[in-house]
Parts: structure tokens; C-alpha cells; sequence
């Protein structure tokens, strides 16, 4: 469905019954039924029923509803993957995203009405343990902390190698990773641009990680670590481009503010900053992962943060003193590079 569009009665009764849709793509996923298409294309009902254990009722059921959703093209005497599929279930890693669904956001969104009146996270209470936050709780369960990292590796590793064939960062020399993590944008994007030094912002437990895990890529000589509460403390100003890669959307829209103005202060004149996130178009009425997603945010992670439109930072960083701007659009995951230029 376009954003924007009029909604039509089958659209509508795929939203209703969007649970069952699911539950239809991670079974093909999980027993096999994708990788059974691709070895063998034109295989029937029957067929992939015997290949992968299902009796004949249940294949059928299974099969009828893939082809119903495009997911599987053919009918039961032949059927193929669709080239999406293919693309994104068995050559890619998309299939790692559905444990992370499956077992932590379909439990908890069944507390949103509830999260939506007390604005608070209330999908917590299907994840024992201690904290207000889903990464605190998870902690204490190893199978769903895994599901989560698997689905936010996945996540990284498409939007990563898309931010790298804009090319944005050809010109650059020095750039500061803002909220860098435990380095692997760094690490990657060190790889990729051999003459580009990194500098890795984040707190002291997380940069201590990340040197380690540099050193183990034998990068130490072109990745410094550097620990910052970035909101605080002084940013460093010897760097002339900026990145902030899924900063934004966890804080505060005054935090963000703060720290898009500290990073232009930081940067020289005609420095750049890097804004990349899921963004949301200027009509906020897609992508759909883009304004479906952030009800994940509200109910079950962390009870706060958003996705945010292309026209909402260019505002902030036009409001803290960026002058040019710069728009990539369409890659993965929702995904958009959006760069301002500082210019006296």
C-alpha cells in the first residue's frame, strides 16, 4: 500500500489478520520452505510437504496462504520463490529478523492500548527480570537477548553497506562517531576508506569494548576511542565530518537539538554532518517501518523515542547553523542519509 493512498477492503483485512501473515512467513522460514524452493524450483504442495516433514493438510494450509501473500509464486503443482524472497530470506539476512518479532515484539504489542494511555512501557511485563528498559530485562534471558542482537546485526550489516555506496565519506579525513558503540560502523567504514581516521565517541564501558574490538581487526592506529557523554562533555574539533547513525530517534527532540548545535560549534567551516536513522517522509505517512516502528519504542523497549522526518532535521540543523543540505533516500530498513554543511 503507497502512503497516502486509500486503503482497499483486501489491504484492510490484511492489517486485521496481519498476525496470521506473519506467522505464515517465519513457518516458511523456520521449516525450510524457502530454501527448499530455491534448491528446487517448480517442486509442488506435495513435494516440499515430504521435503521438509509436513503432513498434506498442513502444507496446504501453509502453501495456499504464501501464494495468497506473493511470498510464493506458482500454484500447488509448481511454485517458486518470489525473487524478493530469494533476495532477502535466502541469499540475505532478513530471516534473523523474525525470532526478534516472533518472541519479543508480537508478546509485548499486545500491551500498546495500554502503553498508549499511561505513555509508559507496560509491554515489559512479558520479559521477567529487573530494569525499566527491554535491554535491562534481557539480560536475564540469553535466548531473546540473542534474537535481538541477531536482528539488530542484521539491521546494521543492510543499512551499513548501503551508507557506504552513497560514497559520502570519500572526501572525508577525519571523521567523529557519535554514539559509536562498540565500533563496528567504525571498523567497517575503516576498511572501506583506507585513509579516513575515526574517532569513537560513546561512554567509558562501551568505548572500552570497542577498543578491544578494534585491536582485534588491527585497526588501532586509524580508530581512537574516546570516552564522552556527548550531551555534556566537549566534543573533540579536530574532525571535519560528524556521523550520528541511529543517535537521534532514542532521545529527547531538545537533546537531539542540543547535540546537532555542539556538533556544528565542534566541526570547521564547510564541515559536515551525517544524520542516519529510518527518517520518516515529510507527510509522516511512510515508509511503514518508519511510523509503524516507533510503537515498538513506546511499548515495549523503552517507553520513549521515535523515527523523525526528512524535513524535522534538516529544521534542527538549519536552527543550530548548517547551511547546505543533502538528501540520499531509499536505502534499506527505511534507512536515509541526510548531511548538512556548516558555511560561515
Amino acid at each position: 500500500m503507497s502512503a497516502g493512498s486509500e486503503i482497499t477492503e483486501d489491504q484492510l483485512y490484511r492489517i486485521m489478520y496481519g498476525s496470521i501473515a506473519f506467522e505464515m512467513l517465519h513457518a516458511a522460514s523456520e521449516l525450510g520452505v524457502f530454501d527448499c524452493l530455491a534448491r528446487t524450483p517448480g517442486a509442488g504442495t506435495l513435494d516440499v510437504g515430504e521435503a521438509i516433514g509436513l503432513d498434506p493438510y498442513p502444507c496446504d494450509i501453509l502453501m495456499t496462504g504464501l501464494r495468497g501473500l506473493g511470498l510464493v509464486l506458482g500454484d500447488e503443482s509448481g511454485m517458486s520463490n518470489a525473487p524478493l524472497v530469494d533476495q532477502c530470506f535466502v541469499k540475505g539476512e532478513d530471516g534473523r529478523h523474525l525470532p526478534f518479532i516472533h518472541d519479543i515484539v508480537n508478546p509485548g504489542m499486545r500491551e500498546f492500548i495500554a502503553a498508549a494511555r499511561q505513555s509508559a512501557n507496560l509491554g515489559l511485563e512479558h520479559f521477567p527480570g529487573n530494569g525499566d528498559s527491554l535491554y535491562d530485562r534481557l539480560e536475564s534471558d540469553p535466548d531473546k537477548l540473542r534474537s535481538l542482537h541477531d536482528h539488530l546485526r542484521a539491521t546494521s550489516n543492510a543499512v551499513l553497506a548501503d551508507l557506504i555506496r552513497t560514497d559520502v565519506l570519500a572526501t572525508s579525513h577525519h571523521l567523529l562517531d557519535i554514539g559509536g558503540g562498540t565500533g563496528t560502523n567504525a571498523i567497517t567504514l575503516a576498511k572501506r576508506y583506507p585513509d579516513l581516521r575515526i574517532t569513537v565517541l560513546d561512554l567509558e564501558k562501551v568505548v572500552t569494548e570497542a577498543a578491544g574490538n578494534i585491536a582485534s581487526h588491527g585497526l588501532s592506529d586509524r580508530i581512537a576511542v574516546q570516552a564522552c557523554d556527548v550531551f555534556d562533555d566537549a566534543l573533540p574539533t579536530d574532525a571535519d565530518t560528524a556521523l550520528l547513525a541511529h543517535m537521534l530517534p532514542i532521545w529527547s527532540p531538545e537533546q537531539d537539538r542540543k547535540l546537532i548545535r555542539k556538533v556544528h560549534d565542534a566541526l570547521p567551516d564547510e564541515g559536515r554532518i551525517l544524520l542516519f536513522d529510518p527518517l520518516q517522509n515529510d507527510e509522516r505517512n511512510g515508509p511503514d517501518y518508519a511510523v509503524l516502528f516507533p510503537a515498538y519504542y513506546l511499548t515495549i523497549a523503552s517507553g520513549h523515542g521515535t523515527f523523525y522526518s526528512w524535513s524535522t532535521y534538516e529544521d534542527w540543523m538549519r536552527e543550530a547553523g548548517f547551511t547546505r543540505f543533502q538528501r540520499f533516500g531509499d536505502l534499506a530498513v527505511a534507512h536515509g542519509l541526510h548531511v548538512g554543511v556548516k558555511q560561515s
